[in-house]
């Protein structure tokens, strides 16, 4: 797979058995709330551990969680009639425009 558009088609395909709008929207919201906790939870683990080294344990369930997060997006894009290619591009702008007046070589 090399692009977002190859993604998102395969993405929504999976079949869902959805019964409405609604729940064509809710289901991947939802979702997304919920992976987020997840890594949330993961993090402030390993965080508290002392330092910031995930075991590989941890560094999969975080790339699980991470490619949930993206099949809801492909989700939502496709419901919201949304390219993901143009999100990727939407998104790399909005970086640019958020680094703006920020040292780069400053952490």
């Amino acid at each position: 797979m090399k692009t977002f558009e190859e993604y998102q088609a395969a993405a929504t395909q999976v079949p869902l058995s959805l019964r409405n709008d609604r729940d064509r929207i809710q289901l991947p919201v939802l979702g997304l709330q919920e992976e987020a906790g997840k890594i949330g939870s993961l993090l402030t683990e390993a965080f508290a551990a002392g330092n910031f080294n995930l075991t590989q344990e941890q560094s999969k369930e975080v790339k699980d969680r991470l490619s949930d997060i993206l099949c809801f997006v492909a989700l939502l894009c496709e419901e919201t009639g949304i390219a993901m290619q143009d999100l990727a591009a939407h998104s790399i702008a909005q970086l640019k425009a958020r680094a703006k007046g920020f040292d780069p070589d400053r952490r």
